[in-house]
């Protein structure tokens, strides 16, 4: 390790809790929320128009527009593009940013567009198998989650930003 006390590389960084992922996770559901009615407040009047609902208000039923195949994909290909931008682009969601931290490969390189669909397909497994994704992590010694091991790659802990002054 270098001189000083801060690491030098990634691989020098702690590795990050089950407790700060989860909490950074929250933090992203938040984002998700906010992005989500963005989405849907331009994708119900996309579908009003295109998908022949009636614009009389006594005949409105907007259950087609949210409860269709092309609605609810959209709505995948926003969460999904969240998280893959996020990751591939800056290595960090904002709730990886508000928890410092960050993910990459072994290497500390940034993660490829093939680890982060994997990262996406495997991370919600994780939770729906009641959470053993994540806290599987636990009883392990490099405190890999799921979608950690398929995507191979890692979550550490950044360090503490200096104060100026």
């Amino acid at each position: 390790m270098s001189s000083s006390s801060t690491p030098s590389s990634f691989t020098e960084l702690p590795i990050a809790s089950v407790g700060r992922r989860l909490a950074a996770l929250m933090y992203d559901l938040l984002i998700l929320m906010g992005l989500m009615m963005v989405y849907g407040f331009i994708a119900l009047p996309v579908a009003s128009v295109f998908g022949g609902l009636s614009c009389q208000p006594e005949a409105m039923d907007y259950s087609p527009c949210v409860g269709g195949p092309i609605y609810q994909l959209g709505a995948l290909a926003v969460i999904a593009g969240y998280f893959f931008w996020s990751w591939r682009v800056a290595g960090q969601t904002v709730g990886m940013r508000a928890w410092r931290l960050i993910v990459a490969n072994s290497d500390g390189v940034q993660l490829t567009w093939r680890q982060c669909i994997l990262r996406a397909i495997v991370a919600p497994l994780s939770i729906a198998c009641l959470g053993l994704g994540y806290f599987s992590a636990w009883a392990r010694s490099d405190k890999a989650t799921w979608h950690d091991l398929i995507s191979e790659s890692q979550v550490r802990l950044l360090p503490k930003k200096k104060k100026k002054g």
